[in-house]
């Protein structure tokens, strides 16, 4: 081939590889475009340019997987953004270094998970760990697409049967591209517009009966720690999180008081609340009793030390979990309902018979511990703002929710009334009535 022509598929297909190194057929063509060949008979086209002072070569692709023709055309689009100041090597590299999912993820967990609740960073990062980056972790940030989002929405919902999870892991998702687009990681949130299942407002509260049951078994459970921290939940309404890492400087036990610090809550906010007389004299029973342990282990350790938490584990950390005591105190009280058990697939697991294998599951959450709390204010009479400064809202709207228990207090009031006037009805009055409801059934 001549200095001047133009390469041609035939003669890059005849090119012979050098001894040593490589060698270069340029193209006449267009300038700096041409195929490298080297010892090994690897070929490749490349184009040499020069940017900001810098001289550049960069690799198009293969011979044969790219034609002559294609790579010369590409070439020059390339020699057209470096007249326009752009660099195709920076923009290559910056793409090949550009954060991926799992990337987004760690500094997610480093920066923003921080300021929320213990509770709430448990259960993302086992979000992300389980859901999100097993799908999502090797993806460049700025390739994922709102179809991936909504697949990996599609799939959390039927293939795991869990479309509550389904939509709290996309709501995780949002929250980090958004933070991404700040970092100047993309420009546009791929997971805005996903549509999210529908969730029922669950409303579920223990009545005088249930709760009788629940705690007769509480009293009769053998780990008292965990029975005590489920009875102080059903006294105060607080949340599981707050009693369980609950330490003894928050209870003025003199003045029946207990202050939840700003850190110690879902709202971020102090919460001061008071004891009543149940509620404190269980506090102060199981201070004593305590104390009495302390004292005992004191004679015998002299490095003994009192756990500052009212519920204390094994090691002297606040009890994690209370869900064997939860289960086994609703299945000895009544509160249960029999479930398929599934594998982790979601099939559902059979005996030998084939039958499907059965376990009894609470038809009550902790959780409901404090709804039934606010049920009982509300047949009491109290306020929703009453409520909501008990319960700790910082919305009306978190506390409207029990609004609809308020209809029997207020049909009873409404009785109250017509019992007190009694207005006579005239028998005219009826008279006419009735012959009105015959006229009209005759017609």
């Amino acid at each position: 081939m001549t200095a001047n022509a133009q390469l041609t598929d035939n003669e890059a297909r005849k090119a012979i590889s050098p001894q040593y190194g490589q060698r270069i057929l340029w193209d006449a063509a267009v300038k700096g475009f041409g195929l490298r060949i080297t010892a090994n008979s690897a070929k490749a086209f490349v184009l040499d340019y020069r940017i900001d002072g810098r001289q550049r070569r960069i690799t198009i692709g293969s011979f044969p997987d790219w034609t002559v023709a294609a790579a010369r055309k590409f070439a020059s689009e390339m020699k057209q953004d470096v007249d326009r100041g752009i660099d195709p090597m920076a923009e290559r590299q910056a793409r090949r270094d550009a954060p991926t999912v799992c990337d987004l993820w760690e500094r997610y967990q480093k920066e923003f998970l921080p300021h929320k609740a213990a509770k709430t960073r448990q259960d993302e990062i086992s979000m992300w760990k389980t859901l999100l980056l097993p799908k999502l972790g090797k993806c460049k940030v700025f390739n994922v697409e709102p179809a991936d989002i909504d697949a990996l929405h599609q799939e959390i919902t039927t293939v795991r049967e869990a479309p509550v999870r389904a939509n709290r892991a996309v709501a995780s998702l949002r929250k980090a591209f958004n933070l991404a687009i700040r970092w100047n990681w993309l420009d546009k949130n791929p997971v805005i517009g996903v549509r999210r299942n529908p969730e029922e407002k669950r409303g579920r509260y223990l009545d005088k009966k249930e709760i009788a049951a629940l705690v007769l078994a509480l009293n009769e459970h053998p780990e008292a720690t965990s029975a005590n921290a489920i009875k102080l939940l059903m006294l105060t309404g607080a949340r599981k999180g707050e009693v369980l890492g609950a330490t003894w400087d928050m209870f003025d036990l003199e003045n029946s008081l207990w202050t939840k610090p700003s850190a110690h809550t879902k709202q971020r906010k102090l919460h001061r609340v008071p004891l009543n007389k149940t509620a404190l004299q269980l506090l102060n029973d199981i201070k004593e009793k305590s104390d009495a342990d302390f004292q005992e282990a004191s004679k015998k350790d002299k490095t003994a030390t009192i756990s500052p938490y009212v519920f204390p584990g094994p090691t002297g950390e606040p009890l994690q979990e209370v869900r064997r005591t939860w289960l086994a105190v609703c299945k000895a009280a009544g509160l249960t309902d029999k479930i398929e058990r599934k594998n982790r697939q979601g099939k559902v697991i059979k005996d030998e018979k084939g039958n499907p294998v059965l376990d009894d599951w609470p038809n009550v959450r902790i959780h409901d511990l404090r709804h039934s709390f606010a049920s009982i204010l509300v047949s009491s009479g109290a306020s929703l703002p009453l409520i909501g400064q008990m319960l700790g809202h910082t919305q009306v709207q978190t506390t409207q929710r029990y609004a609809h228990l308020y209809d029997d207090p207020l049909r009873k009031a409404a009785e109250a009334v017509d019992n007190f006037i009694m207005l006579p009805v005239e028998p005219a009055k009826i008279e006419n009535k009735g012959k009105k409801k015959n006229a009209a059934q005759k017609r």
